[in-house]
């Protein structure tokens, strides 16, 4: 016999649910050749990390701007890419100029870099000029606050 509601009708009886199992996936997943290092974007490990390739620049170079150490970046990162697609690697992404420009900032509030007073013009009429950096003393001499700027000037957000 079936239960009774207090109005007097008949309740449905409920009956287990029996769940079906997952197929699982015929995709094998490939582990991220080489594994990233989780951070800040970029290969933690890489020389072509944005900061340690902008300290590397500023050693070869002395005095530059962030657009050209921007350039060398892009370069570098393409020649990478084409010797990475030849031998069958997952090319690396390059930054855009916006996220680049943001981690450089970071480098002014740790005071790794610092302007100087020599500007230029820049290419075109309606951009502004160009300000150029150089190295400060603690800027040669850090080597974390270049691989992760941030994480160095708030260690709570690791």
């Amino acid at each position: 016999m079936s239960p009774m509601t207090k109005f007097g009708k008949k309740m449905k009886e409920k009956r287990p649910r029996i769940k079906k199992a997952r197929k699982e996936s015929g995709k094998k997943r490939k582990p991220t050749n080489p594994p990233q290092i989780t951070g800040f974007w970029g290969r933690g490990a890489s020389l072509y990390r944005p900061g340690l390739f902008t300290k590397k620049y500023f050693v070869k170079h002395g005095e530059t701007c962030a657009a050209d150490i921007y350039y060398a970046l892009s370069q570098e990162i393409e020649r990478l890419n084409k010797e990475r697609i030849e031998i069958g690697e997952k090319p690396f992404e390059r930054p855009n100029y916006s996220s680049f420009s943001r981690y450089f900032h970071w480098f002014l509030i740790l005071k790794l870099i610092e302007r100087t007073d020599k500007r230029e013009r820049a290419i075109y009429n309606f951009l502004q000029k160009r300000v150029f950096y150089k190295l400060t003393a603690k800027g040669k001499a850090e080597v974390t606050a270049w691989e992760d700027p941030i994480s160095v000037r708030h260690p709570e957000f690791r």
